[in-house]
């Protein structure tokens, strides 16, 4: 059976809740050197007799004393033990006492990191700008302070400060990774992707940063727009059952979405309310079981993108005989869709062709 080590002891005292008596009559007064000797001597010799080691420190109106068992883990080893077994809030106090003793940057920084898992991230940068005080060069304490200026919406601070990081190592992924969230956040996306890029070329299954990638690229605009579809389908085929995935259906939904209209008049396609129209009065024939294996089925072929814009493309339905276009796939789906649930919030942009398909479909069986 493996023997958990003895944690560490530690006191903060304020001056006025400290009983001077124990301490020589000429070493009473707070603040004077005669009292800070006093009370290490006092609190070396109690703990002495525990067989504990301690350290000792009078300032800010605070007595603080880190106490720990001779032979056993010094208390920075002890904490960082703490850390690797994730006990964050058992190790925090401990790192608060021993950052306002010593000057040590691991110690601040992880007091930092600790405060940013809590979701402190005020603390959290006080914390590793005194680490970074201690040691400019502490490159995670930049990149993690960078990170929590991202978390408090401080954008422009989070740029800059990870700016910094990465030039210091421009190999550092996480930073790359982070900046690069930063700046699609700033709508920065055409500097977004060379970092994502970055980091793919040396794990090219990190799922963040490969749905990151599709979606900057997808902003970029119709030039990208065949390369944000590849993206989309590589994280949705290696991320599947995930959110991730989820998310890069959603983006190739909105990619097909925006060739609806592509030529920039806005204008309905006839072509979609014709469709919609056939769709309506097929589905009229149909239980509602039926509907919704049609439903299912064009979902399914739909995540790997429809070419709607391309009537030479055909595809097959199980549930249906016959080929049908990418455009008329969606305008069923659409129309199917509505049938089970007319509140619906639609993501195929052909709510004004089902309007007028609606409509005209009820003018017709009125003649």
């Amino acid at each position: 059976m493996k023997i958990k080590p003895q944690a560490p002891e530690i006191l903060r005292i304020p001056y006025e809740s400290f009983d001077v008596s124990v301490l020589p009559s000429n070493a009473r007064e707070p603040g004077s050197e005669a009292f800070d000797n006093a009370v290490l001597i006092y609190f070396a010799a109690k703990y002495a007799k525990k067989n504990f080691d301690a350290a000792v420190t009078c300032s800010d109106g605070i007595i603080r004393v880190l106490a720990w068992a001779r032979g056993g883990l010094e208390p920075k080893a002890y904490v960082v033990g703490l850390l690797q077994h994730r006990a964050i809030e058992e190790a925090l106090p401990l790192l608060e006492t021993m950052d306002e003793m010593m000057e040590d940057a691991d110690i601040a920084y992880n007091r930092g990191i600790c405060l940013s898992e809590m979701g402190r991230f005020e603390e959290c940068i006080e914390a590793l700008e005194r680490c970074l005080r201690i040691d400019p060069s502490y490159g995670n304490a930049r990149v993690g302070l960078g990170v929590a200026f991202a978390r408090l919406r401080r954008s422009k601070e989070a740029e800059q400060v990870l700016r910094e990081a990465l030039a210091a190592d421009p190999h550092d992924n996480f930073a790359a990774r982070n900046l690069a969230a930063v700046l699609a956040n700033l709508e920065k996306y055409a500097e977004a992707v060379p970092l994502l890029r970055q980091v793919l070329a040396t794990k090219p299954d990190d799922p963040t940063a490969s749905l990151a990638l599709g979606e900057c690229l997808e902003e970029l605009g119709p030039d990208q727009k065949s390369e944000a579809i590849e993206v989309y389908k590589r994280v949705m085929t290696r991320f599947a059952d995930t959110p991730l995935a989820d998310a890069a259906i959603a983006g190739l939904n909105r990619l097909a979405n925006s060739d609806l209209h592509r030529d920039g008049t806005n204008k309905p396609r006839l072509d979609a309310v014709m469709y919609m129209q056939n769709t309506l009065e097929r589905f009229a024939d149909l239980s509602q079981q039926e509907v919704g294996q049609i439903v299912l089925e064009i979902a399914r072929l739909g995540q790997s993108g429809l070419a709607v814009n391309d009537p030479g493309k055909r595809y097959h339905l199980k549930a249906l005989p016959g080929d049908f276009s990418g455009l008329e796939l969606v305008s069923m789906m659409h129309v199917g869709v509505l049938m089970f649930d007319p509140k619906t919030a639609m993501q195929t942009g052909l709510d004004r062709e089902y309007e007028i398909a609606v409509s005209l479909y009820g003018d017709k069986r009125q003649l």
